[in-house]
């Protein structure tokens, strides 16, 4: 079901089945765990749990989990200067890794004890991988990868209520493939589907690690960009246009060029909604004015013009 690796500071690693406990070692109780474990299935949430309540038989001052396969990092406590680590497995599903750290050594009864109520983890931890799957899922545009519409509305809250508790830019962009009916009716709509993958890609690769690219619907695109003022949001949007302009999309051997009009808005004093409405009215207004090119919509807030 899983393999410990243990790694104190002053020892070799060893590897050990979790399954059975060493002759003279307690079981540890683990009803109370497994009824705690089974009132969330929210990943962090379990996590805590597990490492509050395993506190009582195993101290320790911190517990990392890792499933570099979905990109998960979740991270209870402090690291301490020893540290065990153990590789889940379930019915030949990887589940990721957990570690266990303090600044005492682990005694082999330790890691016997850890061994055992880990066993208790298993399936939970199981179940909340899944759920987290599909929420992500349900977030997510099954055609271009990115987030879509429901997962815009979300995040557009909460960057929005961030934005005004930290006092802090935010920035929206709003994007528009231009003539994108055009590109359906005369190549189809595999190739339609192609040029809105390769848009996506190639803004993708414009933006920061903390940028939030998302699929509105149809052939506009909308990016949070937290932190950045207006002027720096603009520069964004160029970028974007100046490379979607320079990347032809080839689809079945076909080279289709594409370009893009973009709105941008930065967060005065009004909700995300109303961020979006600017931003998509400066769109609008791109489209107006020939499109391929960027637009930026007044402040709510700016002094009036003399």
């Amino acid at each position: 079901m899983a393999l410990h690796n243990s790694l104190n500071a002053d020892s070799k690693p060893i590897l050990a089945p979790v399954i059975s406990l060493a002759r003279g070692v307690e079981a540890p109780d683990t009803l109370r765990l497994t009824t705690a474990l089974q009132i969330t299935i929210d990943l962090e949430q379990l996590l805590r749990i597990f490492s509050e309540t395993v506190q009582e038989t195993i101290s320790h001052q911190g517990l990392t989990y890792r499933n570099d396969e979905q990109h998960y990092v979740v991270a209870v406590g402090h690291t301490g200067r020893h540290h065990c680590s153990y590789r889940l497995n379930l019915l030949g599903t990887e589940l990721g890794e957990v570690a266990m750290s303090r600044n005492k050594r682990f005694s082999e009864q330790d890691l016997a004890q850890i061994e055992y109520l880990l066993c208790a983890l298993v399936y939970p931890l199981r179940n909340a991988l899944h759920y987290r799957e599909a929420l992500n899922a349900a977030h997510r545009d099954p055609l271009t990868g990115i987030g879509n519409r429901a997962a815009l509305e979300q995040n557009l809250a909460r960057e929005t209520a961030l934005a005004h508790r930290h006092k802090k830019p935010l920035s929206l962009i709003v994007i528009d493939i231009d003539l994108f009916k055009q590109v359906n009716d005369r190549h189809g709509h595999t190739v339609g589907d192609a040029v809105l993958r390769s848009v996506a890609h190639v803004i993708n690769e414009q933006l920061r690690e903390d940028d939030l690219l998302f699929r509105y619907g149809g052939e506009e695109f909308v990016i949070l960009t937290s932190g950045t003022p207006q002027q720096g949001a603009a520069l964004l949007a160029e970028r974007i246009r100046t490379a979607v302009a320079a990347t032809p999309c080839i689809c079945n051997g076909k080279e289709i060029e594409v370009t893009i009009s973009l709105g941008v808005a930065t967060l005065d004093d009004e909700n995300g909604t109303v961020l979006f409405d600017r931003a998509d009215h400066a769109l609008y207004q791109a489209k107006k004015q020939g499109r391929n090119c960027v637009v930026l919509a007044e402040q709510v807030n700016s002094p009036p013009a003399q």
